[in-house]
């Protein structure tokens, strides 16, 4: 699968989730921005939404929700910005009223965990062709099929190009022994998908047992600095963080490889070397026919391996040879 020019196969996605970390704060989104590529992040995520369709004006975070909310015009900025400085952006609908908006400035769009068993939402995106991050974090394994059935229904067997399953636990932070990296692996061959993680689990430990896991895309909330107030700052990676990230990441990436098992060319060519061949377990005279009494083994298997010896048993001697020399063909009538 490719997303945002990358090759899934081969590479991972680095995704800088800055979801509200702005806290409203314009200035402070572009400057999240900005850190996230020189952290070498590959996209930068944000959650868009309208406040009365993602709480309701009863719900004690509403003022909140109000605070923290950027306009259209404002994310059009952001998108200039982001294209400016050359990175990639992602945006979660946390109110369907903003799918429209997604779609007229991106292919791709993310699905929140709580909104995994959102039928009206999930038929929608479905309906507009988008690429889809579909995050888990809040779902049974029922719920999950359930989703992929509507975007299967839509994609059938394209879903493998248009579709990201991520592990997730939607939990403020995570505690390592709730992390459970193994369901990326488990999530890759129950669906047969691209996979992926999103994480909420403090440091970066958690990204990287993932991508051992099999994890192609990976998650991470982001900010400036781990000690503001709001709760998500507390679990978000930094600018140090994310370098850390990605080049360890990456050689995990390079260290994993491929799910085969296959023989390196350099390793082919040193597998004489590696190999017993056929030795003289004594000294022997020259026209002595060789019983397997004479023979032992030794590295390398030069001329005959050390399985072929019933093809050296019964050959006789043109000239004498010394205990523990190698069996060649050149030594026998």
């Amino acid at each position: 699968m490719k997303l945002f020019g990358k090759d899934l196969n081969k590479d991972i996605l680095y995704v800088a989730e800055i979801g509200v970390n702005h806290e409203g704060n314009f200035l402070k989104l572009k400057k999240l921005i900005k850190e996230a590529k020189k952290a070498g992040a590959d996209v930068v995520k944000f959650q868009c939404y309208t406040p009365k369709n993602y709480v309701t004006i009863e719900n004690k975070k509403y003022p909140r929700i109000c605070k923290f909310f950027i306009s259209k015009d404002k994310f059009n900025e952001v998108i200039k910005y982001c294209k400016k400085i050359k990175i990639k952006y992602l945006f979660t609908p946390l109110s369907h009223d903003w799918l429209g908006y997604i779609k007229k400035n991106s292919n791709t769009v993310k699905i929140a965990s709580g909104d995994l068993n959102f039928n009206f939402l999930i038929k929608k995106i479905v309906s507009l062709n988008f690429n889809i991050i579909l995050s888990t974090g809040a779902s049974d394994l029922k719920e999950i099929k359930s989703a992929i059935q509507i975007i299967k229904k839509k994609y059938k067997r394209g879903i493998k190009k248009k579709l990201v399953l991520m592990h997730c636990v939607s939990s403020y932070p995570v505690s390592d022994n709730f992390a459970n990296t193994s369901s990326v692996k488990y999530l890759s061959d129950k669906f047969k998908v691209t996979v992926g993680y999103s994480n909420h689990v403090i440091g970066i430990n958690a990204c990287l047992t993932s991508i051992c896991m099999g994890a192609r895309v990976i998650e991470f909330h982001f900010t400036d600095n781990k000690n503001r107030k709001f709760r998500d700052h507390q679990l978000s990676l930094n600018k140090s963080d994310v370098k850390k990230l990605i080049k360890t990441g990456n050689n995990f990436n390079l260290l994993i490889g491929k799910y085969q098992k296959i023989l390196p060319k350099k390793v082919e060519k040193d597998k004489k070397n590696l190999n017993k061949g056929i030795i003289a377990n004594k000294d022997l005279q020259k026209n002595k026919r060789l019983t397997k009494y004479d023979l032992s083994y030794a590295r390398p298997a030069q001329f005959f391996h050390a399985n072929q010896i019933k093809k050296v048993i019964n050959k006789k001697l043109k000239k004498e040879i010394k205990s523990g020399m190698m069996i060649t063909k050149k030594i026998f009538n």
